[in-house]
């Protein structure tokens, strides 16, 4: 997809502000006795600007004041604090420069009052940031589209050519609502299950630079096979379903846990096709023994390395050993940088979501991070890297342009 113009959101997409937001916020409410909020309150109340965030943090401590005169005093202290504690994320420099130097227009559009959006946008942007718009008297905030309409005929760019990055309900609505594609972020302030509705979301600023500017395919299947795997590239899941339903024609089966393979529904198509399929997922018992096994991955590297972490093993067991033909499904969600990357995408990314899924009681669930814990529930217990496809099992990639899976 050839982009004319990115729009970004600000807080919590481009720029960590919670710290310099707690603070003002704090202080703005202090002299009607509320008791200071912590950076984790405020997260939850941002998104609609900040008369918004001052009177959703009166409604919580229950205390009635005047949101006018609050609102002026959080914006003469954001004003002379606003740099204090904030910083870019990881990432977005090199990202807004890649923009810069490819002649893409980049704008912010954000519910932070306008002129301390552009006091801000300078400050940490300079010129990598053509136009930055915030709250206006004049502009209806989002989601109103009208001002993204605006930015949109500003750089003479129409609803194909637009892409939208945010990391609220908010962002989504917008994007949806000027009828461009959107991307959430899942660094930001909104917690993941309410991204949802996104056209995708990214976990990583990395991420956004193969959206925008495409994944080298070619490079990529280089990079594997020369290593010894197979690689095919799909479309969509149901090019890739067809293709494993073929693969697997009067072959036994075992399935790897997997959301991916699960979101496919590959499972059914086997199974009306009559073919062999257990999985241990559909009150089976694990199976391992078959002639081709059917697994997804926490992580691939650009470099040609595939990452799993598991907790029982039999998934990351069926990948080493025993399996005549292993077939290893991803959605271009898990493509990451190098090795490093991948690592840190199957511990801080994949496993943790996966540990919510399941309810485990460990501490990744709440930070939505690795702690290195020694819970027993703990889902991380093995982790393998395949460099090499092992000693005589055929190990096939099939990458799935989609995002699917955690």
């Amino acid at each position: 997809m050839n982009y004319k113009t990115v729009v970004f959101d600000l807080d919590g997409t481009l720029l960590n502000t919670l710290g310099d937001l707690t603070d003002a916020v704090n202080y703005a409410v202090s002299p009607l006795g509320v008791k200071p909020s912590t950076e984790t309150e405020i997260r939850a109340r941002v998104g609609n600007g900040a008369a918004k965030l001052l009177q959703r943090t009166l409604d919580a401590n229950n205390t009635v004041g005047d949101i006018d005169e609050c609102f002026k005093r959080f914006s003469e202290y954001y004003r002379g604090h606003m740099t204090c504690n904030t910083i870019p994320y990881d990432g977005i420099m090199h990202l807004l420069e890649r923009l810069k130097h490819a002649g893409i227009k980049t704008a912010i559009l954000t519910n932070k009052f306008d002129l301390a959006a552009k006091e801000i946008a300078k400050y940490y942007f300079g010129e990598f940031i053509d136009y930055t718009q915030g709250e206006r008297a004049d502009t209806p905030k989002k989601p109103a589209p009208d001002a993204l309409f605006s930015i949109m005929e500003m750089f003479g760019s129409d609803k194909d050519s637009t892409l939208y990055i945010g990391d609220s309900t908010v962002d989504i609505q917008t994007a949806k609502n000027a009828g461009v594609k959107s991307i959430a972020v899942s660094w930001g302030y909104c917690d993941r299950e309410h991204l949802k509705d996104a056209s995708i979301i990214a976990d990583r600023v990395y991420q956004l630079e193969d959206i925008i500017f495409g994944i080298d395919y070619k490079e990529l299947e280089s990079n594997f096979t020369k290593r010894g795997f197979g690689f095919k590239v799909f479309d969509t899941k149901e090019q890739a379903t067809e293709y494993l339903v073929n693969q697997c024609e009067g072959k036994s089966v075992g399935f790897g846990g997997s959301k991916t393979l699960e979101q496919m529904g590959v499972y059914e198509k086997l199974k009306e096709k009559g073919i062999d399929a257990h999985w241990h997922w559909k009150n089976e018992p694990i199976y391992m023994d078959g002639e081709i096994y059917l697994t997804s991955a926490n992580g691939l590297s650009k470099t040609g390395e595939i990452v799993n972490i598991d907790g029982t093993c039999n998934r990351v067991a069926a990948t080493l050993y025993n399996t005549k033909r292993c077939f290893i499904v991803c959605g271009i969600n898990k493509i990451s940088r190098d090795l490093e990357d991948t690592i840190d995408r199957a511990r801080n990314i994949s496993a943790p979501l996966n540990a919510k899924r399941l309810n485990k009681k460990v501490p990744c669930v709440i930070t939505g991070k690795c702690e290195n814990c020694i819970s027993p529930e703990r889902i991380c217990k093995a982790m393998v890297i395949l460099m090499n496809p092992p000693t005589n099992m055929e190990c096939e990639i099939v990458l799935i342009n989609d995002n699917l899976g955690y």
